[in-house]
């Protein structure tokens, strides 16, 4: 915001310098909006502005790698627990639930394990449940996700 801005009050300069004459207010409107139109592309051409563009991410980067190294490193807890808990369940309620975290739709998981989608929802429901029990202890960690 602040280099739009030093860029019209530049333009604003220049004109002031320049005090070109204009017979048609239009004509002042349009002079004025490509000036500054061509200033800004300048600008973006420079190379101020892509020196500023390449460190900016390196610097979010290093200022968010902390944050994302505890982020990462409790979401892998956290799958590592639910896998865990996963492995608990009966054989086809594992299997649905491990369908269903890849993403799979009712109506696939029930061709890919030729059963019908009404069992699925009711294998899906027993093994939420379960696994609701099971991951209570882990509840708090996810507000750090």
């Amino acid at each position: 915001m602040d280099t739009s801005k030093d860029i019209v009050q530049e333009v604003f300069i220049k004109i002031w310098e320049k005090q070109p004459v204009f017979t048609n207010p239009n004509t002042t409107k349009a002079y004025f909006y490509t000036t500054v139109k061509n200033h800004c592309l300048n600008y973006l051409k420079s190379k101020h502005y892509k020196t500023i563009a390449n460190a900016a991410p390196l610097e979010i980067e290093l200022q968010q790698s902390e944050d994302y190294f505890f982020a990462e490193l409790v979401s892998a807890e956290i799958n590592a627990q639910l896998y865990k808990a996963i492995d608990t369940l009966p054989k086809k309620a594992a299997k649905v639930i491990s369908l269903s975290l890849n993403n799979y739709t009712t109506n696939e998981i029930a061709e890919e394990l030729n059963i019908t989608p009404s069992t699925v929802r009711t294998q899906k429901s027993l093994a939420y449940q379960k696994l609701k029990g099971l991951l209570a202890p882990i509840k708090y960690f996810l507000s750090f996700l």
